[in-house]
């Protein structure tokens, strides 16, 4: 009987060691690895002094150093150097990944007076190989952030917001009159379309609804159809205009124009951003 007791523990014993040389035999997961690449993308950074500034072309680089940790870094045209040297590796639910870790970024204007920032840096890579990241830079222009997305640069990042320049309207009875200090305001409606905004002291109201927009690259091109206010002393009337535009990623060089088919025998107003020619210093 005690034979058969000390046979029965050797039994358990031995299927319990084989157990566990199994599960030895099972591949660690490499998070570092899993993660690393290079992924291209766009950046939208914000600070103390601006906000939602978009650039185009971006890159992260993420390279393994062990299981659990990588090097990640981002060299921008546009904002410097980031390299965080020793970011963990996390997996996490869903078969995603989250990176974080401190390093520095080296900023300065055009290669000149360049500094080193302390940098935090936080991101996810998700099951199917998405990664965002975000790099904050407190000590430099009063708080930066800088967000990090792959793939192209959404409409709806690039197209609202207030644009200021002048404007130079043409029509039957004369050409090149212009305006400075004026103002466009574009606001995101339903649908993936815009509503647009203009008000001039010089030519009146104008207000589209609903504009559509289409994707050109990183250039994003407006159309609609909407209503002018315009009359002098007094005598107001609507009449129907037509509006088109161009906003890159970057909004370098945004414009606009209004058509107005019933107005002076045809009344075009072109908006363009920044001072008017020969204003400028």
């Amino acid at each position: 009987m005690k034979k058969a007791i000390l046979f029965s523990l050797v039994a358990v014993s031995a299927a319990l060691a084989s157990c566990s040389d199994s599960n030895s035999d099972e591949p660690a997961i490499n998070a570092a690895e899993a993660v690393a690449g290079v992924y291209d993308g766009y950046t939208v950074a914000t600070s103390q002094y601006f906000g939602n500034m978009v650039a185009v072309d971006q890159k992260v680089t993420v390279v393994a150093v062990s299981a659990d940790r990588a090097s990640v870094s981002c060299n921008s045209d546009t904002w410097g150097a980031f390299t965080i040297a020793d970011a963990a590796v996390v997996a996490t639910e869903g078969g995603a990944y989250a990176i974080s870790g401190t390093g520095v970024s080296v900023m300065g204007m055009q290669g000149q007076n360049s500094k080193e920032y302390t940098c935090d840096m936080s991101g996810t890579v998700d099951a199917s190989g998405n990664a965002e990241f975000s790099f904050s830079c407190p000590q430099e222009m009063g708080g930066l952030t800088i967000r990090f997305a792959q793939g192209a640069v959404p409409a709806e990042i690039v197209v609202p917001g207030t644009y200021k320049g002048y404007t130079e309207a043409s029509s039957a009875y004369f050409q090149g009159m212009t305006a400075d200090g004026q103002t466009i305001a574009i606001t995101a409606a339903a649908d993936g379309k815009y509503d647009v905004a203009y008000t001039s002291d010089t030519w009146g109201e104008f207000s589209v609804k609903g504009a559509a927009v289409t994707a050109d690259g990183n250039v994003f091109r407006l159309s609609g159809e909407g209503v002018a206010t315009m009359g002098m002393g007094g005598n107001v009337s609507e009449y129907a205009c037509t509006f088109e535009g161009t906003v890159d990623a970057a909004k370098e060089d945004p414009y606009f124009k209004f058509a107005v088919a019933a107005v002076m025998g045809g009344l075009t107003v072109e908006f363009h951003s920044g001072d008017m020619p020969g204003e400028a210093e």
